[in-house]
């Protein structure tokens, strides 16, 4: 094998020739893919399946994707043969379901494997991130393997979840840095459009070692749009996020986004509060305004708030809105002073950006900062700062 010798800053590496399958794969195997499942439903007969980290999309108009099996694979012509496949993208969590159908004689893949049918009658792998059920329209030859294009159908997302990634020979997923919410229904469209807008921006706190999330108001609840962590933040051998988990707006809980509201609205925010709380959320709401940023104190309510967070990140729905309602009114926010006593205690602090018309489009929530006086205040200024600049990005 023929190498030659290439300068990398101050280190040395030799280039291999191409030529050379293992270091073909060694270097390609650099580059992170999927990890699908290729299912069909011959007509007599179990279903199959095949493990493919080669799937693509391939044209808008028409609708395709392709993926390339190897001309040696035993189970590549049992789904030549059928008149439709289903694509499952894994999630992270279905190494044992992807090596049962890599390893399994073809007759026993599924067994113990819950699946249920596509519209064409292709499995649908449970707990898989989403499928795409498609007919075959063409094969290509591509040197060892074939390329196989198919018309999708039907398709859809079922999970939440982090899909499963296989990587220098190895299967796995990845730890979300900056991950922006999902949305499906198209609700979010004007919200992600402006955390893209500012997700330059918002960076900026996370690599001052500031966690945060980035919200917006949509309906009754605070939607997290986006969430990024520090580039220090130690992965979790199960990757879990808040984002696009949906929060109660309720009374008691952060008013960041009603503080600036017309009038109209605060005063309907506020009727919603019992009589004896009216004037107290008034002085609060007054607080945010004068100070620019609403301030979360630690609090027993703020510790099984956390933790219900944390279990809806690991998993989504594990706690009931009824739940959440009933946490977010034991929350302690805006205190009237801010003393060093007072902000040793702060856990969240949330700042506002402002749209072009000056309505409070999303807010920027640091946590995770040490509960010292001094650090709290930094955390104040750059969240704030922050804030300030994203607001100018979204201007005329």
């Amino acid at each position: 094998m023929e190498r030659t010798t290439m300068s990398l800053g101050t280190a040395h590496r030799t280039a291999g020739s191409a030529d050379d399958p293992a270091w073909f794969r060694h270097v390609l195997g650099q580059y992170p893919t999927g990890v699908c499942v290729i299912t069909a439903q011959p007509e007599d007969g179990p279903p199959i399946g095949m493990v493919v980290g080669s799937f693509s999309s391939v044209s808008l108009n028409p609708p395709l994707v392709g993926f390339y099996p190897s001309v040696t694979s035993e189970t590549w012509p049992h789904l030549q043969r059928a008149s439709n496949w289903c694509v499952n993208i894994l999630a992270a969590h279905q190494t044992d379901v992807c090596r049962r159908i890599a390893t399994a004689p073809l007759a026993q893949r599924f067994d113990g494997v819950p699946w249920r049918p596509a519209p064409s009658g292709a499995p649908i792998i449970d707990g898989a991130v989403a499928w795409i059920d498609c007919v075959p329209v063409a094969v290509h030859d591509a040197g060892d393997h074939k390329i196989a294009l198919a018309e999708v159908r039907h398709l859809d997302t079922a999970s939440t979840e982090l899909p499963l990634l296989f990587f220098r020979s190895g299967y796995g997923s990845f730890a979300p840095l900056t991950l922006t919410a999902y949305d499906p229904e198209m609700r979010l469209t004007r919200p992600l459009r402006h955390f893209e807008l500012i997700r330059s921006i918002a960076q900026e706190l996370p690599d001052q070692g500031l966690r945060c999330l980035v919200t917006a108001p949509v309906s009754d609840s605070v939607v997290v749009v986006g969430q990024l962590d520090p580039p220090s933040a130690a992965p979790s051998a199960q990757p879990t996020t808040l984002v696009g988990q949906r929060l109660p707006f309720r009374p008691h809980g952060p008013s960041i986004f009603e503080a600036w509201a017309p009038a109209p609205e605060q005063e309907a925010w506020v009727a919603r509060f019992a009589p004896d709380s009216q004037e107290a959320e008034i002085q609060a709401l007054a607080r945010i305004r004068e100070r620019g940023f609403s301030i979360g104190l630690g609090s027993e309510g703020h510790r099984r708030f956390a933790a219900a967070l944390e279990r809806l990140a690991a998993e989504p729905g594990a706690v009931a809105n009824e739940e959440l309602d009933a946490l977010v009114a034991s929350l302690d926010y805006e205190p009237p002073e801010l003393s060093d006593e007072i902000l040793a205690q702060a856990r969240v602090i949330s700042a506002p950006v402002f749209d072009n018309e000056g309505h409070p489009v999303l807010a920027l929530t640091v946590f995770g900062f040490k509960a010292r006086p001094d650090v709290v205040r930094a955390a104040i200024a750059a969240v704030t700062a922050c804030a300030a600049k994203a607001t100018r990005s979204l201007g005329p």
